[in-house]
């Protein structure tokens, strides 16, 4: 009843999964691509009059409608709303300078510290690579706080989240011209 069957099972397995969302992101951002993206969000913006039409303010009418309202805002404005997120962050340094100053030293602490074999003594102690990143992250982490980075971070992403979920959830979708698939975000509620 049982024979041997012989499967040759040589070869290569080249196993490419597609990563979502975040873990997406992340790996544009490991690979340069960041400012790429942040370019083509961007290149996406809608007309500034389109994002502040005071006519297109309304009270949702139900809680689903909210979501879908909110849920097809978030994506229609995405790079309007990313650019109310830099226009917040620039504000922030430019009535900060401590932090702007502060800013650049990191940067051109790291900028030094990559630009090639440098080494560290204390004393007769020579840093390693990893101890010289350690203690860069310490003093920069030292100067960011006597600067209130964390303040500021705070402030920007707290407005920022509060004016996006405002005009996310009072804009009136229905007022828009709809997208290439109007399938997508269906403005039908159940009742």
């Amino acid at each position: 009843m049982s024979e041997n069957v012989n499967i040759d099972l040589a070869g290569e397995i080249n196993a490419t999964t597609e990563k979502k969302g975040f873990q997406k992101l992340l790996q544009h951002v490991r690979s340069g691509a960041a400012p790429a993206l942040v370019m083509g969000v961007l290149s996406s913006r809608r007309p500034w009059t389109q994002f502040v039409a005071t006519d297109n303010f309304k009270a949702p009418a139900s809680i689903p409608r909210l979501s879908r309202r909110f849920y097809r805002n978030i994506d229609h404005f995405q790079a309007n709303y990313l650019m109310i997120f830099l226009g917040l962050f620039a504000y922030c340094l430019i009535t900060t300078p401590l932090l702007l100053i502060a800013m650049a030293a990191s940067f051109f602490g790291y900028k030094k510290l990559t630009s090639g074999p440098n080494t560290w003594k204390i004393g007769n102690w020579e840093l390693t690579k990893t101890q010289q990143y350690a203690a860069a992250v310490g003093c920069s982490t030292l100067i960011m706080w006597l600067a209130g980075a964390g303040a500021v971070l705070f402030w920007v992403l707290g407005a920022t989240v509060t004016v996006v979920a405002l005009h996310a959830s009072f804009f009136d979708a229905e007022t828009l011209a709809l997208s290439d698939d109007p399938d997508q975000f269906p403005m039908i509620e159940q009742v």
